[in-house]
Formats: structure tokens, sequence, C-alpha cells
């Protein structure tokens, strides 16, 4: 691939588990020879604890400890990220492709990672949870941090369970809903995984359009007859049109058109729930989703769907495509 249409995929790993699913889901996702893949790591110089008591002059005896856990820490993520690219080298991805950038904590480990993502890159791949022991927590707090602040790049969200079986294809359910922000996340993932071993659904929810007015009693209003229909109906048709569209899309990026089917599921009472229930049902390892879908609101930066969706995915990766 010429440098021109080459792709950057910064990849935060931080020793943890669930951030070398990253590395193997790259290789089911990533054709060879498309992309630039740096793996990136921000350390911090001491564990929290001595930074409690860094300026107690009568404990002076835990600096030592300290510059001991500092290099220590230094050679187990430097160790990391060579297993790293090793384990890519062997999936065979060109040696020249794979990078390793480390730093020690300036800002904020999330915002770190925020600011390299910045210069250039086209995704950032990054672990649901990450090395905090408290796993009743949905999501860690660097990857919550990245959710609400990296408004500007596709975020690659992992889920907590990874498919090493590269037997079938990897499929991808793409969630569309006739906006531009949609059509725009469609061209995303056909320029990122056209060649690849990929199937693709482009999936739409229509819910039931729901009558009750406001208030303690929910009254129902009665719309006239087939006023539901009607509209449910219209929008089935958008929905179909957005379907040509993002067809299209995808053929033009070079994925092949044999390999897209689409479905819509109309009727139901929550979009989010319906695309994770589609996702586990259906044996989709990624879920596509725009950050923010018709709403144009420029204060709001992700849906409610969206929030919903990562929220409830759990074992399923989640791109949040800006």
């Amino acid at each position: 691939m010429d440098a021109k249409n080459r792709k950057k995929i910064l990849v935060a790993l931080d020793g943890s588990d669930h951030s070398f699913n990253a590395v193997h889901y790259l290789a089911r996702v990533l054709p060879r020879n498309t992309a630039t893949i740096v793996l990136f790591s921000v350390y911090t110089k001491r564990p929290e604890r001595f930074w409690d008591t860094e300026e107690d002059p009568f404990i002076d005896a835990n600096a030592d400890d300290g510059r001991l856990w500092e290099l220590e820490h230094k050679r187990a993520i430097g160790e990391f990220l060579e297993n790293a690219r090793k384990t890519l080298l062997k999936y065979g991805f060109p040696p020249d492709d794979l990078l390793i950038k480390s730093q020690e904590k300036r800002i904020g480990i999330a915002r770190d990672i925020i600011r390299e993502a910045q210069s250039g890159y086209d995704a950032v791949v990054v672990g649901r949870q990450g090395m905090n022991p408290i796993t009743r927590l949905v999501i860690g707090s660097v990857a919550a941090k990245l959710i609400a602040g990296l408004t500007t790049v596709p975020l690659w969200l992992m889920g907590t369970e990874v498919s090493f079986d590269s037997s079938a294809p990897l499929k991808l359910l793409v969630t569309i809903d006739g906006s531009d922000n949609a059509l725009r996340a469609v061209k995303y993932v056909g320029e990122m995984t056209a060649g690849a071993d990929i199937d693709i659904t482009l999936f739409q929810v229509i819910r039931s359009f729901d009558f009750r007015l406001p208030g303690p009693d929910e009254h129902f209003f009665a719309p006239p007859e087939g006023a539901k229909w009607t509209e449910e109906s219209r929008e089935a048709h958008v929905v179909r049109a957005a379907f040509e569209k993002a067809v299209k899309i995808l053929a033009d990026t070079g994925f092949d058109h044999r390999r897209i089917t689409t479905k819509i599921v109309s009727g139901v009472a929550t979009r989010s729930g319906t695309i994770i229930a589609q996702a586990m049902t259906g044996g989709y390892g990624t879920i596509v989703i725009g950050r923010r879908g018709h709403s144009r609101v420029g204060e709001f930066h992700m849906g409610r769907v969206t929030n919903k969706v990562i929220q409830l995915a759990g074992k399923t990766t989640v791109w949040m495509i800006s």
C-alpha cells in the first residue's frame, strides 16, 4: 500500500492480559502491509504510595525502594512491549510496520494517550479493563477517560474475550441509522479492513413508536389509524436506501461485496439492547458504532445509544467512530 493510504494505529498497552488481547485481535482484523502499528505505554515513575511520602524527610529509606521499583517497572513494560511485537511478527506483520514507544507519565495516563493519538493516528486500541483489581468495574478508569476525551480519533475498545480461532472469519456488526456519521463509519471500516478475513453485517434497529404521554399515569395517545405503520415503513425505506449507499461505499474501498449482508430489526423497545443481543446471538466479535447518530447538537460528544452499547458490550469489542 502506498504511503498516502497507509494507516497508523496506536495500541495502548499497560502490561495487563486485557491489553494484550489487542495484539491477537489486530492479527485477525488488519490486512498485512497496510498499517504502521505503534505499541505504546505510559508508565508511572513510582507507585502511588511513594508519591504520598516523597516529601517526608523522615522516611528517605523509601527513596531507594522507589528507584528500584521504577527500574523494575520500566524493565517489565519494555519486556511486555517486546513480547507484543514478537507476537505480531509471528502473525506475519512486517518488522518495519511495528514500532515500540514508551514514556513516563507527563500529565496523566489517559491524557498522555490522547495527546499521542492526536499526532496523526487512525485508531486507538485500548483494553476495556486494565490492571485494576476491582473486577466489578465495567470499564477501567483509563478506558473511561478515553471514551469521554478522545473525540477526534476512532477508539477500539477491546472486549474482555477475544477469539484466537482464525479458522472462521471475524464478524463485524456495523450499525446503520441513515446518518452521515454512520456512512462515514462504514467507509472507515472498509478502509481499515479490506483484504482481511472478515464478514460484515450492516445492521439497523427500528424502535416501536411509543405514544405514551409524559406524566405519572403514562396515558396513551391514540394516533390516527395506520400512523404507526406509516412512520415505521418510512424509516425502513430510509434505512434500505442507506444500506445501498453503505454497500457501495464498502465495495469502493476494495471490500468484497459478497461478504456483506444487511439486516433490519423493527418493533423493538431498545436499540442498544437489540444491538447487544444481535452481537451475542450472531457470534459477532466486534460492534461498530458512530460516536453520534442523527443528533448534531455540538455539546453532546457521544450519543445515548452509543453510550449504552459501550456499557453493555462487555465481552465484545466496540469501535466508536468519530
